[in-house]
């Protein structure tokens, strides 16, 4: 049996500082110090965007001080990742156990190049050419939406809450979001457990799940080219992955996957489902 995820719980007030290393030929470590959640995320963001400005394109991004780390500080990582030029490079270094662990619970480990030392990370940085496909990132909504159900399905108690509560999430997040909600599917009842109710989780039974669906929206992603994985696609993988379940789901909200599937087909985000 998997072991528990230890997240550590936010201090009362959250403190943040980033300092930076400059290693020449447009490469820096930057370094957070402190906890990066949804009051210190801004701070986060806006000193790595500075780093863009400053004229550095390969980052590595050393974890080893970060006391806890949420879904709003992956996001934060996620954002500015899709911001780097086309020869730009994020790479992790150095990552606590618990913001390891929560990583790989969201599937990011597959998302970013993870490396035990700074010095491994610099290495790969100073050597990636730039010229690989790379997978498809998270987009920011969908990076929410991740993070959310690392949240919320370990609280899951069978495997229809499980998937309400992907449902529940996906509803409020994104083009997803508003497709769920143009056919119907607008009160789906389930309570999500906030950022702050990490500390709470128990086993993460669910937590293949979660791997699941990030794998199979990543696919979906990256067999329409894109570059990165919507909130549509996490949609699809979690279509593909309960199959009659979501159905059934649907159903019991008066709706039907053809109908959301025809909603999707003639939204904003038409190529996610061609």
């Amino acid at each position: 049996m998997p072991r528990p995820v230890d997240v550590p719980a936010p201090s009362v007030r959250p403190s943040l500082e980033v300092v930076h290393r400059d290693c020449g030929d447009a490469v820096c470590v930057a370094t957070p110090v402190g906890e990066i959640d949804l009051a210190t995320a801004p701070l986060l963001k806006s000193r790595l965007v500075g780093l863009l400005g400053e004229g550095f394109t390969r980052v590595v991004v050393d974890l080893s001080e970060v006391r806890y780390l949420d879904s709003t500080g992956l996001g934060v990582l996620i954002a500015f990742a899709r911001r780097l030029p086309e020869d730009g490079i994020i790479a992790l270094a150095q990552a606590p156990s618990s913001v390891a662990a929560l990583l790989q619970m969201t599937g990011l480990d597959a998302t970013f190049a993870i490396f035990a030392t700074v010095d491994e990370a610099l290495a790969h940085v100073r050597g990636a050419s730039g010229d690989e496909p790379a997978e498809p990132a998270l987009s920011p909504d969908a990076a929410i939406v991740i993070g959310l159900a690392a949240t919320a399905l370990p609280f899951a108690e069978s495997a229809a809450d499980e998937l309400r509560r992907w449902v529940r999430i996906l509803s409020l997040q994104g083009e997803a979001g508003r497709a769920l909600q143009r056919v119907g599917v607008t009160d789906v009842d389930v309570e999500l457990p906030s950022a702050e109710c990490a500390d709470a989780i128990g086993p993460d039974a669910h937590a293949d799940a979660l791997t699941r669906i990030t794998h199979a929206a990543t696919a979906i992603a990256a067999d329409r080219e894109a570059g990165n994985v919507s909130t549509v696609d996490l949609l699809l993988a979690v279509m593909m992955v309960y199959g009659d379940a979501f159905d059934r789901e649907l159903r019991a909200h008066g709706t039907s996957a053809t109908a959301l599937i025809e909603c999707l087909a003639t939204s904003g985000d038409r190529a996610a489902v061609s």
